[in-house]
């Protein structure tokens, strides 16, 4: 039957849409004011920058061949990316002829296929449309939109009449187009279960197609439209793909998703050889050769390992061909070249990158060419924190692959992969783990060595038992848990443990029957899951709710599994708060978990999606600095954790990640933004004396730069105060200021700092009055430079000052709040250089003032540590060696060295300490002084073999219970 189409839309070349220079710079965005649930608008002081696309590149899944009039080349290629770019180049000059735009994310053209009168046709994935390149006119047509209800489009081919026929997902249609007549044809669902005709192909009186993920191999007949099924070799039956299917001649090839190419004979009804390690995309035209001395009517197949492979129609033998390029080709044309050495009809391939191969059938003579294709921008696919905190981005349908973008400068850097897809990326000590779909892989990329494609990051890890994405990943000790979907078609996702120095990894499938592995949490040396009931495309599920569960890596056993949330579909995010519990996040619903109990303790509904929709990427959920920061569906949202109220920031954002600076970083399509606070800018900058003191007012910024002020100063409401190495000759009063920030002064009267909105620092300065600081929104921070202040310090800004500490603790800064890093700390060193990657200062969490020790190992072959400045004690006497640890996981190792006069090591001893997890407990050590030993080092230490993760503070050495019972 007939079917008519949408209207044409034609691109011609006077309407050329270009490709704007990539800019990886940040451009400063002024954003809407987020609203909380209700829609009323909440203050905030932050702002949205653009940052643009982190990576552009050139990613065809096929390439076209067609000649104009004119006797040109033509190559057609389309870049997948955001939008996708399509473009018609001259082969042999290199000239780009023609581009356009074809709007939507990452949509995918699987196939061109060339009519008789030379036009180029071809279906995209996503949008439905149909595209006509009209060879003549060097003009791009939209001839149909969705025919038929079909969306994605994948095999095409062109009959001799210059019919063209497509295969769709996910109705598993094939449908054909008569130019001539301007009219579809739908010839129905080829196969029961199968949602993809992947490949197709026609001769004058069948069509075959290539179905998934149930798989098969289906004749049909062009004019009445009947249906047979060409059974597949008891090989290829459990594949889940058809991937190619070529006719040539009186047989018909199939290469199957094993990259097994089986040959069909028609005339004997029989599959009758085998050819292994064959690749994509189809065999080419039939050519005759004489290259080898010998007249020949062959097809060339493309193979893995080699050049190719000419497969012989007449007496179905093969031989080696030497192409010039060996692996996947895009597709073949037959065309007739310039160039000497090239008579007649040459065949022309090219590569996804849009390198472009010719091969003459009778001189053998090879020869490349790299024409003019338009890149694009590459739709960011997943989002993750690297070790040192800043963002790494994954590209969908990649190559490029990955790009890490600078947390200070906004700047993004590229780092080519040659395979996959990211769908996950994590840090795990000083490793940057992605999992890349297909078939599960996983790339572990050592940060502190250069990268270096084949060797760093390592790329040999497959995980196998039919997985196929891996969609979690998260450090879990000494390893990185990671949860995958299988393969399409299949049910049973799997959690991994994956060891990134060894490479060794573990697989469990079916952790949870039938479900997908989603989202993944450690703490207390267990892994937290939660898991999805949809499995690999073109399967439904076998279950109704999503799951939470509790895997022990010690016993490699489940020891718990629940329905977190009645009716959710998937449990797609996981993270804990500060106090250990357990939060997490479905589609629609947050839900708190006590571990101790393992008992769901509450739920609340905040949207109304589709669960099923939305269930493989782009949500996430984070602790952060006393809330919880989340995504889904593009909303991206805080809630109070007190009252639940959750403020949603923005309803287009994709994905979430949070930088070593706190900012927040989400996507739209290519462009990565990030929500920051700005940089102040001052509006007034004061370097000399100022008299009868100074105003702030409201939206002034005012910047003391070696100034002296003869007066006091006070801040109102939305202003803000820089001072650097200056005087004030009065006090300093600010009440709801943006922002405070005195570093290195001399203040002569009371600081008074009031509900500042924003950051408060104050830093190496001596205030000759009192200090108080009361309902800033974030603890006042003196950045390792403690204050000296006469009078006295109370509110937030107690702990600004150096404690009074008249017991006799032998160790200077034992709580860890001077110094600006573990490099440069008053009264403690690294134990060695490397020390730097297992420690760290931290205000995320401290027993007393505002920062601790963080000891964070993850290598069961390294270790490191912060050791004391040395002090006396006395040989024979005990000491005591005590300090406040937060234990999250594993085991510290602290040590003490005893050393003589010279500085050598007399004695040196070591406990493994091992608290109760999620709180603050005293560690209480006693060691008794050998004979020889002067002094003495205490060490704060994670040692080889060792993982885990604690605080420590408040760290005494002394005569025992020099502290008291506090």
């Amino acid at each position: 039957m007939g079917h008519s189409t949408n209207p044409r839309r034609a691109v011609s070349t006077a309407a050329l849409v270009g490709l704007a220079a990539t800019m990886l710079m940040p451009v400063a965005a002024v954003a809407t004011p987020p609203t909380n649930e209700s829609g009323i608008a909440q203050e905030t002081s932050r702002v949205e920058e653009d940052l643009g696309p982190t990576m552009t590149g050139y990613g065809s899944a096929s390439v076209g061949y067609t000649t104009d009039p004119d006797g040109r080349n033509i190559g057609l290629f389309v870049s997948t990316g955001s939008p996708s770019a399509f473009s018609a180049v001259d082969i042999e000059t290199g000239e780009r002829l023609l581009e356009y735009d074809i709007d939507g994310f990452g949509v995918q053209i699987w196939e061109f296929v060339t009519a008789p009168d030379g036009d180029v046709y071809f279906g995209a994935t996503k949008t439905g449309e149909v595209f006509q390149y009209d060879v003549e006119n060097n003009e791009l047509n939209v001839i149909a939109v969705e025919p038929f209800g079909q969306t994605h489009f994948f095999g095409a081919a062109a009959g001799s009449d210059g019919r063209i026929y497509f295969g769709t997902y996910r109705d598993g249609k094939v449908i054909s187009y008569e130019p001539s007549a301007d009219e579809w044809r739908d010839y129905g669902s080829v196969l029961d279960g199968a949602m993809y005709v992947r490949s197709i192909d026609v001769d004058d009186e069948y069509i075959y197609a290539g179905t998934g993920t149930t798989v098969g191999v289906v004749q049909i007949d062009i004019e009445t439209g009947a249906m047979s099924e060409i059974e597949l070799p008891t090989a290829a039956q459990d594949e889940q793909f058809v991937q190619d299917l070529s006719v040539r001649g009186d047989y018909v090839f199939a290469r199957m998703s094993d990259a097994v190419l089986h040959v069909y004979s028609l005339a004997q009804e029989a599959w009758i050889e085998e050819i292994p390690r064959a690749a994509g995309q189809d065999l080419s035209p039939v050519v005759t050769t004489i290259d080898s001395g010998v007249e020949r009517r062959e097809a060339l197949i493309p193979m893995q390992l080699s050049d190719g492979l000419a497969f012989d129609i007449d007496t179905g033998e093969t031989r080696e061909i030497s192409f010039g390029h060996r692996g996947q080709k895009r597709s073949f044309g037959l065309l007739e070249l310039s160039a000497e050495g090239f008579p007649g009809e040459t065949l022309v391939t090219a590569t996804d990158e849009g390198t472009f191969y010719a091969w003459n059938p009778e001189t053998g003579a090879t020869s490349t060419f790299e024409p003019d294709v338009a890149p694009s921008r590459y739709l960011i696919r997943s989002l993750g924190v690297g070790p040192q905190g800043d963002i790494w981005t994954g590209g969908y349908a990649s190559p490029p692959g990955l790009a890490r973008t600078d947390a200070d400068t906004g700047e993004s850097i590229v780092y080519p992969t040659r395979t996959g897809q990211p769908e996950e990326i994590v840090a795990h000590g000083d490793y940057l783990v992605a999992g890349m779909y297909t078939r599960a892989r996983l790339h572990a990329y050592d940060t502190t060595q250069s990268w270096s494609w084949g060797s760093n990051p390592r790329t040999d890890i497959r995980l196998g038992e039919e997985q196929d994405r891996p969609l979690a990943l998260a450090s879990a000790g000494d390893v990185v848990a990671v949860g995958t979907m299988p393969t399409y078609g299949t049910l049973g996702g799997a959690l991994s443990l994956f060891d990134p120095e060894s490479g060794d990894v573990d697989v469990f499938r079916n952790v949870v029957n039938d479900q997908t592995v989603l989202s993944l949490a450690y703490r207390g040396g267990l892994i937290y899951g939660g898991t999805g009931i949809w499995g690999g495309i073109g399967v439904e599920p076998s279950t109704t709710e999503g799951h939470l569960f509790v895997f022990d890596p010690a016993t490699s056993e489940v020891v718990y599994s629940g329905v977190p949330v009645p009716g959710a579909e998937n449990v797609s995010a996981l993270t804990f708060d500060n106090d250990g519990n357990l939060w997490g996040f479905t589609a629609n619903e947050l839900f708190k978990f006590d571990p101790t109990t393992r008992e769901v303790v509450l739920t609340e509904r905040y949207f109304d999606f589709d669960d099923s929709s939305i269930y493989a990427t782009g949500r996430e959920l984070f602790w952060h600095e006393g809330k919880l920061v989340g995504s889904s569906n593009n909303q991206l949202f805080e809630i109070d954790p007190e009252t639940l109220e959750m403020t949603v920031l923005f309803d287009d954002a994709y994905g979430l990640a949070i930088d070593r600076n706190g900012s927040y970083y989400y996507a739209r399509q290519a462009n990565l933004y990030r929500w920051v606070e700005p940089e102040l800018v001052c509006s007034q900058t004061l370097t000399d004396t100022v008299n009868g003191g100074l105003t702030v007012a409201a939206g002034d910024v005012a910047c003391l730069e070696g100034a002296r002020v003869n007066g006091g100063i006070t801040v109102g409401v939305g202003g803000a105060l820089l001072v650097d190495d200056s005087s004030i000759r009065g006090g300093v009063s600010t009440t709801d200021a943006r922002s405070v920030q005195i570093r290195d002064s001399e203040i002569r009267g009371a600081v008074t700092v009031t509900g500042t909105q924003d950051e408060t620092v104050l830093s190496g300065n001596t205030v000759r009055g009192s200090l108080e600081c009361s309902e800033n929104s974030s603890q006042p921070h003196h950045e390792g430079s403690l204050n000296t202040v006469t009078g006295s310090a109370g509110g937030q800004c107690a702990v600004l000052v150096p404690v009074e500490d008249d017991s006799p603790n032998l160790l200077v800064n034992a709580g860890f709040e001077e110094g600006a890093d573990v490099t440069d700390i008053p009264g403690w060193s690294l134990r060695w250089p490397a020390s730097a990657h297992y420690v760290s200062l931290t205000d995320e969490r401290s027993s007393d003032g505002i920062r601790s020790l963080h000891v964070r190992d993850t290598s069961t072959s390294g270790g490191g540590g912060l050791v004391s400045d040395s002090v006396p004690v006395e040989a024979g006497a005990t000491y005591e060696f005590s300090f406040d640890q937060y234990r999250i996981d594993g085991r510290l190792a602290p040590t003490i060295f005893f050393d003589d006069a010279d500085g050598d090591v007399v004695d040196q001893s070591y406990e493994l300490v091992e608290p109760t997890l999620d709180t603050w407990e005293r560690t209480d050590l006693r060691f008794e002084v050998p004979e020889g030993a002067v002094a003495a080092r205490v060490m704060i230490y994670s040692s080889s073999g060792i993982v885990g993760e604690s605080f420590v503070d408040n760290v005494y050495f002394g005569v025992p219970g020099g502290l008291g019972d506090g």
